[in-house]
């Protein structure tokens, strides 16, 4: 179907004489006019030529200007078609009815040309409008499209950062659940190695959602892989470094190397002692973490303290703790906590406490597997999440669960 022309016309009026005076008059006014006799007759021509104008009859047999104009509507959908009425009725409630159906503009017949053309003109004018809004709208999706593939992408790559399910660090096992609010998220947690005696792990959320807050936890991950690698604050020889100092490099570096972001993040960065079960923990700004027993009994970890990357003077404070064999270090991130159900209702900490405590003999992927399912129907199957979700849980396994870990 060639490009809609403005200029071309169809009428459609069962008596032939007043059509062809009308038709006479259209061409000499420079349009291309086509003929209908009835409703049917233009839908057809309609669908075969590219008219962006009609004038149409009220009354007519078959099908009536009201119900051509209904038809438009529904099957025309590749151009928007500018449709004037022509009638002898002029009550508003007519109106009404005719508006309601789909016209734009009504004309009293018998047509005054002078008006006519004016009609003609204003319909015109709304087409190249509606052409110039449709021209735009069609970048603009290629826009989204792109925008889409880009997105995926980012997430794609985020996904590669976060670490393998079924962690392994001696006796000590973890797992984890991540449900981002969009394409990309801001939240990132890891178990790893620091040396023979020693774990690290940490749990980070960054502020605001979508590509600002992925490329920041990007930011943070590397800051956490050198830390290990190329510049190893992490530790120093056998020495691991208090987890509050660690806080204290990170604030101080991000403060400095974004001082134009306004992005921050909480966090929860700990160490503990692989053999003994003792560990320590600095907690910014994150959720207290809670250490549920092998019996259900629910404890928590954590001294508070400001997020990082806001002010380059901040102090954090650690916390010690001690994981028996048995027990779950749970880490999450306010998703969870502040998720909200059809009510506006939030999830809360002390639920979500009471629901780890209450899944304490299941083993970890059957746990992350319920709290996901708890969340779910909480905020509504239909709702998506406000703000992305994670949750790490290290568990320092007894020899039975070990063994049952090993045979599965």
């Amino acid at each position: 179907m060639s490009e809609c022309q403005p200029r071309s016309v169809l009428i459609v009026d069962d008596a032939l004489l007043y059509r062809r005076l009308l038709a006479g008059l259209l061409r000499q006014w420079g349009y291309q006019v086509f003929e209908a006799e009835n409703g049917e007759q233009a839908l057809t021509l309609l669908a075969q030529e590219a008219i962006s104008l009609v004038i149409s009859d009220w009354e007519m047999p078959v099908m009536d200007g009201l119900t051509l104009c209904s038809e438009i509507r529904q099957r025309v959908e590749d151009r928007y078609i500018y449709v004037i009425v022509l009638t002898a009725r002029d009550s508003v409630e007519d109106l009404r009815v005719g508006f309601a159906a789909g016209a734009d503009d009504f004309l009293p017949k018998p047509v005054n040309q002078v008006e006519l053309q004016a009609r003609l003109h204003a319909g015109e004018r709304i087409l190249q409008l509606e052409a110039t809004l449709a021209s735009k709208n069609r970048r603009l999706s290629e826009a989204l499209r792109q925008i889409e593939q880009d997105l995926q992408a980012a997430a794609t790559l985020q996904r590669s950062i976060l670490p393998p399910h079924h962690l392994r660090q001696g006796d000590y096992f973890a797992d984890w659940l991540f449900m981002p609010s969009a394409w990309v998220s801001g939240d990132l947690f890891h178990l790893f190695p620091l040396n023979d005696e020693a774990a690290g792990f940490y749990c980070v959320d960054v502020a605001g959602h979508g590509v600002t807050a992925a490329m920041m936890s990007v930011a943070v991950a590397r800051q956490f892989l050198h830390g290990r690698t190329v510049d190893p604050f992490l530790f120093n020889g056998a020495d691991i470094t208090p987890p509050a100092q660690v806080v204290r490099i990170l604030n101080k570096r991000f403060c400095a190397q974004h001082p134009e972001v306004t992005s921050y993040f909480t966090m929860v960065y700990g160490v503990i002692d692989r053999h003994s079960g003792e560990g320590r923990l600095c907690q910014a700004g994150h959720p207290t973490p809670v250490i549920v027993s092998a019996t259900g009994e629910v404890r928590e970890v954590g001294e508070g303290g400001p997020p990082v990357g806001l002010l380059d003077h901040l102090d954090w404070d650690e916390t010690a703790f001690h994981l028996a064999p048995g027990e779950r270090l749970c880490l999450y991130s306010d998703g969870i906590s502040e998720c909200e159900n059809a009510e506006g209702h939030q999830f809360g900490a002390a639920r979500l406490e009471t629901l780890l405590a209450s899944l304490h003999h299941h083993s970890l992927s059957a746990l992350l597997e319920a709290v996901e399912q708890s969340l779910s129907q909480w905020r509504g199957a239909a709702a998506s999440a406000a703000d992305d979700i994670s949750l790490l849980v290290i568990e320092r396994q007894q020899d039975l669960r070990r063994e049952k870990h090993n045979e599965t």
